[in-house]
C-alpha cells in the first residue's frame, strides 16, 4: 500500500472521516424512524410526528444542526397543537374515501361503481401527496391551517413532476413495508430524507409573506 492509499484510509476512518460521518447519519435515520413510530402511536399526533421527522432529517441529518433527538422532539412539541387540524383534514378525507371505496366494492360491480372507485383513489393519492408538502411546511412556517392546505394543494399541482415522483416513492415505501414490516426501522427516516432534497427548495420558493406568517428556520 502506497502513502496515498494509507492517507486515504486514515482519513476515511478518522473520527471525523467519511466512514464515521455516514455511519452516524445512517444511525440517526434509524433513531428518528423509531421516534416517528412512537410519535404516531396516539394517532391524532401523526401529523406532528411527520412534521418532526421532516424537521429532524433536514436540520440534523442533512445540515448537522444539533442531534436528531433534540430536533425531533423540539419540533414535535412545537407543532403538536397546530398539526391536529391538518391531521383531521387529511386523515378525515382519506378515511372517507376509503370508506366509500369499501362500500362500492361491496355493493356494486358496475362501471358506474368502478368510475367512482377510481375517482376516490385519485383523491386519496392527491391528499397523500399534498400532505407531503403540508407537514414539511408546518415544520418551517407558522400560519393558519387553511393556508397550509391551500399551499399544499397549490404545490401539488404547480410542481406536478415532483409530486408524481413523491407519489411513486411513497407507494414503493408502502409496498416495502407491507412486504417486510421490520423496514419501519429504516424507511420513514430514509424516505423523508430523500424527499427533503426535493421539497425543501420548493418551500424556499413558496415562503409565505412575513406579514401573514413567521419562519421556524432560525430555531
Amino acid at each position: 500500500m502506497n502513502k496515498k492509499d494509507k492517507a486515504f484510509g486514515k482519513k476515511m476512518f478518522d473520527f471525523d472521516g467519511n466512514f464515521y460521518t455516514y455511519t452516524g447519519k445512517i444511525f440517526d435515520l434509524l433513531i428518528v424512524s423509531v421516534y416517528w413510530l412512537i410519535g404516531c402511536i396516539p394517532v391524532i399526533t401523526i401529523g406532528a410526528s411527520f412534521s418532526a421527522l421532516y424537521a429532524a432529517v433536514t436540520k440534523s441529518v442533512r445540515h448537522d444542526r444539533d442531534t436528531v433527538s433534540v430536533q425531533f422532539w423540539h419540533a414535535y412539541k412545537q407543532n403538536l397543537i397546530s398539526s391536529i387540524p391538518l391531521t383531521l383534514i387529511y386523515g378525515g378525507v382519506i378515511f372517507l374515501m376509503l370508506l366509500n371505496m369499501g362500500i362500492l366494492n361491496a355493493k356494486t360491480s358496475s362501471l358506474f361503481g368502478l368510475f367512482f372507485m377510481v375517482l376516490y383513489a385519485l383523491v386519496i393519492v392527491f391528499f397523500i401527496v399534498s400532505a407531503c408538502y403540508a407537514f414539511p411546511a408546518l415544520s418551517r412556517f407558522v400560519m393558519p391551517s387553511g393556508w397550509f392546505v391551500k399551499l399544499s394543494f397549490y404545490m401539488t399541482v404547480k410542481h406536478l413532476p415532483i409530486s408524481l415522483i413523491l407519489a411513486v416513492m411513497f407507494a414503493a415505501a408502502y409496498l416495502a413495508l407491507l412486504a417486510q414490516p421490520a423496514l419501519f426501522l429504516v424507511i420513514p427516516g430514509a424516505a423523508s430524507c430523500a424527499a427533503s432534497y426535493m421539497i425543501d427548495p420548493l418551500l424556499d420558493r413558496h415562503m409565505p409573506q412575513e406579514d401573514n406568517t413567521s419562519s421556524k428556520n432560525c430555531e
